[in-house]
């Protein structure tokens, strides 16, 4: 349990920082070795209950070398991860030490598990992202953090160092952050936030959310109108030959340098009058002010109040019952970022989602190819048969990579690309191949995510506002997902097209299948080019053609559609890109398989329910919520295949006439 004298030294340095709290409505209590925030009695919803003062953030805006961070031009996750090793090396001389004494020493993520334990992990999201991380953490430390202290040896002894910025602390405190810091503002961008953090997370169903203004001055962090605005519009204002937006903040400033000049001239006549007229105020309004403080009126109040403080804020969302901890949510997130980032993970993750990536798909189309050219009369030996699936497979892919832009666009393309609007259907409404199917990003895998975060003062609601990609490790600031999806280079003499792979040791680019086991849109987009016939891929050299093909399949998953001397064709496109699907879910769950053997997911439940290492049970959650997404798109496709192999083409019309 946590020392009852580390939860006293933090709750007394939360009141020294007046950080604000009703401890008549709500306790901090010990819970399972950290905190929680408990309810003393029943506490209505949209009731602010705690208050933080902007003052009290630890960001890499506030620390102690925040002149030297800037100096180098370090930001993001490893600037704060820098920042609290520096203020924990302070010890008790750093401001927020009643804070961080009370900080776990770090967060029991999988990239500190041993390597038997990572063992567990196999086959799942989280076997190649634990390595990533790690490989990611080094990369910083080497790249940043130690060129950092070799520059800076005044402040990064070597005593200091070998105790408080050897690389397992570095990881150790950036896991920390990467569970507990919040986005709290413009200025301070990602930061600790005291009594924030201690409240702990629930999917769905959280009692408090995070409020902050964020827009505030980038520059020194001010909410209200600061020098560092006025001279900003001072400089537009001369560049547009126009005066500043607002002057009229800083015009009684020159009036009173005017004023104080004409003071001065008239000093000494000033001090006569006021000689003379010394008796005559003794006489006059010191009665009238003795008079009002005899009948309790206080005409100095509000003279000398002090400027209302920016906080950050937590806020109930519903309405809590007596005893009941209050929980926030660190955002809706798949158990591949709970558990990388957090050191949790749960069954039933509405968010979770399997991925595939495209050399498998590259594979398991050519074998679908191979089949339909034997059935389409094709000779010869399987070498043979594949060149000839490459041959045809080849400038299918090629077309997708150019259009994918445009037949599978994304929310920021839509708006760059405002003459593809109108096509805009296809997306929707069944997806772009008419089956419900997720959107091309609707797998909500959280690479890159950030926790839902609204801006718009103080209904800017925020849960942890980290990012975290399982690229970029736990402080990286990149979606390298999104980059690969962008710059996917195509090899004309490899890769997709057949031939020697880009390397060894890197995976291509991944496509996913969210909750219910569909595969993303454009993953289907892509296996409707392959499967495609002849025919009607011949009409795609104009994309429009391409979109019209997808706007028929939309509309047939909606029930829309119109038999006609097509659909024969389509029905088969159909059934090749279902037996595709199958294929690759069939293909991945094997992934899983140890010494030839796949457990099923009731072996698997089993196994965890018998454990008592939480390592092993989480590792086999995450099996379990991805096996059953696979068996349910296993499941599904081969309905969909059997229901497209039925499917009549339309019929002949007669060419006789009415009698």
């Amino acid at each position: 349990m946590v020392n009852s004298d580390k939860l006293k030294t933090l709750v007394d340095w939360f009141k020294t920082h007046e950080i604000q709290w009703d401890q008549e409505l709500i306790e901090i209590r010990s819970n399972n070795d950290g905190y929680g925030i408990y309810a003393r009695k029943d506490i209505p919803k949209k009731k602010r209950v705690v208050k933080i003062p902007k003052e009290a953030v630890l960001s890499a805006k506030s620390t102690g070398i925040a002149n030297v961070l800037d100096d180098e031009g370090i930001d993001g996750g490893c600037s704060l991860a820098i920042s609290v090793m520096y203020e924990i090396s302070q010890g008790t001389d750093s401001p927020w030490y009643g804070y961080l004494q009370a900080l776990p020493a770090g967060e029991d993520l999988p990239i500190f598990w041993s390597d038997e334990d990572k063992a567990w992990l196999k086959g799942t999201e989280m076997d190649d992202a634990v390595h990533n991380d790690l490989n990611d953490l080094k990369e910083d430390y080497e790249e940043i953090v130690q060129p950092l202290m070799a520059k800076h040896t005044y402040i990064f002894t070597p005593q200091i160092v070998k105790e408080f910025f050897s690389f397992e602390k570095f990881c150790k405190i950036s896991t920390l952050i990467s569970s507990r810091s919040f986005e709290v503002d413009a200025y301070h961008e990602n930061g600790m936030v005291p009594f924030a953090d201690l409240f702990n997370h629930r999917s769905g169903n959280e009692h408090v959310h995070f409020e902050t203004d964020f827009e505030v001055c980038d520059a020194c962090g001010a909410l209200e109108y600061c020098e560092h605005q006025f001279l900003e519009d001072l400089e537009l204002g001369s560049e547009n030959g126009k005066e500043g937006e607002h002057d009229e903040h800083w015009s009684d400033v020159d009036e009173e340098d005017e004023d104080d000049e004409e003071a001065e001239d008239n000093s000494d006549e000033e001090v006569l009058e006021d000689e003379d007229e010394e008796d005559e105020e003794d006489n006059g309004p010191l009665k009238d002010l003795e008079e009002l403080e005899a009948k309790g009126i206080n005409i100095w109040e509000g003279d000398n109040e002090e400027p209302t403080k920016d906080t950050c804020d937590m806020v109930l969302d519903r309405a809590v019952k007596k005893g009941e901890e209050l929980f926030n949510t660190y955002g809706d997130h798949p158990n591949i970022v709970l558990l990388s980032k957090y050191g949790f993970c749960h069954d039933d993750n509405k968010n979770d989602y399997v991925s595939v990536t495209e050399d498998s798909i590259i594979d398991a189309c050519l074998i679908v190819t191979k089949d339909q050219l034997v059935s389409e009369g094709a000779k010869g030996d399987d070498e043979a048969l594949e060149m000839l699936a490459i041959e045809r497979t080849r400038p299918r892919w090629e077309f997708f990579l150019n259009n994918e832009s445009i037949l599978c666009p994304k929310e920021d393309d839509e708006e760059e690309e405002d003459d593809f609007e109108e096509d805009d259907d296809h997306e929707h409404g069944g997806g772009c191949c008419g089956d419900d199917h997720m959107d091309h990003d609707g797998h909500g895998h959280g690479h890159g995510h950030s926790h839902g975060h609204q801006h718009g003062g103080k209904e800017g609601e925020s849960s942890h506002g980290h990012k975290h990609d399982h690229a970029g490790g736990c402080c990286g600031d990149e979606d390298e997902e999104e980059e690969e999806e962008e710059e996917h280079e195509h090899e004309h003499g490899g890769g997709c097209c057949g031939g020697d792979d880009d390397g060894e040791g890197t995976k291509s680019r991944p496509y996913f299948m969210n909750e219910e086991g569909l595969y993303e849109d454009s993953l289907m987009c892509l296996l409707h080019i392959m499967f495609v016939s002849e025919e009607i891929f011949a009409t795609f050299e104009n994309v429009e053609e391409a979109l019209k093909y997808f706007e028929t399949l939309a509309e047939e998953g909606q029930g829309r559609g119109k038999k006609t001397k097509k659909t024969g064709q389509i029905n088969q496109a159909k059934q090749r890109v279902y037996q595709v699907c199958k294929l690759l879910s069939e293909q991945r769950r094997e992934e899983y398989s140890e010494n030839g053997v796949i457990t099923t997911v009731e072996e698997d439940i089993k196994a965890r329910e018998k454990t008592e290492n939480i390592r092993h049970r989480y590792a086999l959650t995450c099996r379990i919520s991805e096996k059953q997404i696979l068996n349910k798109s296993i499941a599904y496709y081969e309905a969909a295949e059997q229901s497209a192999s039925t499917s009549e083409p339309a019929k002949k019309k007669s060419k006789k006439g009415r009698k």
